[in-house]
């Protein structure tokens, strides 16, 4: 998939001559793509910023989290706004901001400053 676009192709063994002839014609296939959409690739900068449907918060990278932990009798809730980016591949960041000590709207504003400085700062 590239912007929405789905690229499927079948190699089936007879058609083309057997299992390795196929496989030739997949391989050929492949490089073909990668060469067509080499130049329609979107830089990692970009695609921090692109918005889901999955986004709660309103703010990319950032969203509203809510532990619950046990300590012997008594039950702890910890609230807190959590900023995620990645600086370089295989990398992930994250800060948080507790609403217990800034709260909700400060601790909001925070993460998603945190999150625009960690964007900003990353590798294309």
């Amino acid at each position: 998939m590239r912007r929405g676009k789905g690229y499927c192709k079948l190699f089936s063994d007879i058609p083309y001559g057997g299992k390795k002839k196929a496989m030739m014609a997949a391989r050929e296939y492949r490089d073909q793509l990668i060469e067509e959409l080499a130049d329609k690739e979107i830089s990692r900068k970009q695609r921090a910023k692109r918005k889901t449907k999955r986004n709660y918060s309103g703010v990319v990278g950032v969203r509203y989290i809510e532990e619950t932990e046990r300590r012997g009798d008594k039950k702890y809730t910890y609230a807190y706004w959590e900023a995620q980016w990645s600086p370089s591949v295989g990398v992930r960041k994250k800060r948080r901001f507790s609403v217990n000590k800034y709260g909700e709207d400060e601790a909001l504003r925070l993460a998603t400053k945190a999150r625009r400085e960690g964007v900003a700062a990353m590798e294309d």
